[in-house]
């Protein structure tokens, strides 16, 4: 199952959400999101938060959450998405706004990917994934013309890109000198293998 998860973080463009709830067979949204769904014409299936930054709706399900807790609103969505059985979790409207919360929030991908979900974060310019270790297979989309790799680890060794514009070969990469940043695809189809370490796969356009 697809879940599509929509927050409050303000973004000037939503317009692209419509098509993500589109493809989703659930919709949550994480208190002020409901508003960004609201602006796209999308009624969520379940609404979580404890309503600090918006109502609380009246015509679809609620779980309503303290004001003082430990998780944030975006966690307790994610986990609900989690425990209704989605296999896929895109999260939407999540990078704008206070930077703590966005760091937080891309932690999110690598909280999914221990659990065996795929984890997607998402806004109208970039679309990030988490890359855990292995070698990984992407299809290039033309909505995004660069892909950069992230290091979350001090380096990620044994490093190879096929089907890019800069290939690398058994590369070892470190965090305070990256060089994986604006690659281009160049095949319909590139790998980004990564033999220890962890990373963010961010495609994006201007």
């Amino acid at each position: 199952m697809r879940a599509l998860i929509v927050a409050s973080a303000p973004e000037q463009d939503v317009s692209y959400v419509k098509a993500l709830a589109g493809q989703a067979e659930l919709v949550i949204c994480a208190d002020g999101g409901l508003r960004h769904a609201a602006a796209c014409g999308i009624h969520p299936d379940i609404v979580i938060g404890d309503f600090d930054s918006g109502s609380r709706p009246q015509d679809c399900a609620v779980i309503v959450l303290p004001e003082e807790k430990d998780d944030s609103d975006l966690m307790c969505c994610v986990r609900e998405a989690v425990q209704r059985g989605a296999e896929e979790i895109t999260i939407a409207c999540a990078s704008g706004g206070r930077i703590d919360h966005f760091l937080g929030n891309l932690s999110l991908l690598e909280y999914l990917h221990m659990r065996g979900v795929r984890g997607v974060l998402c806004d109208s310019r970039n679309r990030v994934t988490f890359h855990g270790g292995g070698s990984r297979r992407y299809r290039a989309d033309a909505a995004y013309r660069y892909v950069g790799i992230v290091p979350l680890d001090d380096r990620l060794h044994d490093v190879t890109l096929r089907g890019l514009k800069y290939p690398l070969t058994h590369a070892v990469i470190s965090r305070p000198h990256m060089i994986t940043m604006s690659n281009e695809p160049v095949e319909e189809e590139y790998t980004i293998s990564i033999g220890r370490g962890r990373a963010l796969v961010v495609e994006s356009r201007d």
